[in-house]
């Protein structure tokens, strides 16, 4: 068995990917980026199935989905829960020590029900047209969502990173875009989809003119931000604003 592939479907607003082939360090990073792909779409859960058809060329190759959550816990935030089908990858992924940060079930309705103890989130969604009216919008429906989810003391930095994103997608993707807007545990995330593959670039946003700092504001006021790629060529450019207050 050689090379790795990823059969994915659709249950309730989760998705379940089953990983096919053989895991070493040549597939290490197709399975990875397949992964966060899937998990850029912002899912209910990312459940993954290692069954029959999936086997590693060591323990250590089981990090690959220690990485995926550690680069998913700021944004997109969504649970992930390994299902171990076989009584050796229970014991791979127990020798490895990866149960000790990523969920594990046996099965896949056990992972369901793992997914469903994560707290509930709260998504307001919206499609912005490519137009200079795109951060004008963005910037209305983020303040009735801070009204609405009594985020007052969020209202100001978040009118300032959404306008930053949103306004970058008109700029440099020259696309439409769409803008999500999430409470989770983690903060409040902004994030938008645009349908250039370009990664935003920090220090490199409109430098021409004066007092205009692009990426460096949303930097300095952010938790975490970043960037992912989509399995259809687009990108989702996100930030994440902690709920507390500033010190």
């Amino acid at each position: 068995m050689t090379g790795i592939s990823v059969r994915t479907a659709d249950l309730a607003g989760m998705v379940v990917a089953t990983p096919v082939g053989r895991l070493d360090v040549t597939s290490y990073p197709v399975l990875r980026d397949g992964l966060l792909k899937l998990a850029a779409e912002a899912p209910v859960a990312l459940l993954v199935r290692l069954g029959a058809d999936f086997e590693t060329a060591g323990a250590a190759m089981l990090s690959v989905f220690t990485t995926v959550c550690t680069k998913v816990s700021d944004w997109p935030d969504v649970p992930v829960v390994l299902i171990a089908e076989t009584e050796r990858h229970r014991h791979d992924l127990g020798r490895s020590g990866i149960t000790r940060s990523v969920a594990t079930a046996p099965d896949l309705i056990s992972a369901v029900e793992l997914a469903q103890e994560q707290p509930l989130r709260r998504l307001r969604k919206l499609s912005l047209p490519g137009t200079a009216a795109a951060p004008s919008i963005a910037r209305e429906a983020v303040r009735d969502v801070c009204e609405e989810w009594d985020l007052p003391h969020l209202l100001q930095d978040a009118l300032v990173v959404v306008t930053e994103l949103v306004g970058n997608a008109v700029r440099h993707a020259r696309t439409d875009s769409v803008l999500r807007v999430e409470l989770r545990r983690t903060g409040l995330t902004l994030a938008v989809t645009d349908g250039s593959p370009e990664p935003p670039v920090l220090g490199a946003s409109r430098q021409d003119l004066p007092g205009h700092r692009g990426l460096e504001l949303v930097d300095g006021i952010s938790r975490a931000w970043g960037s992912m790629p989509a399995f259809d060529g687009s990108k989702v450019v996100w930030a994440v604003l902690a709920l507390g207050p500033k010190r």
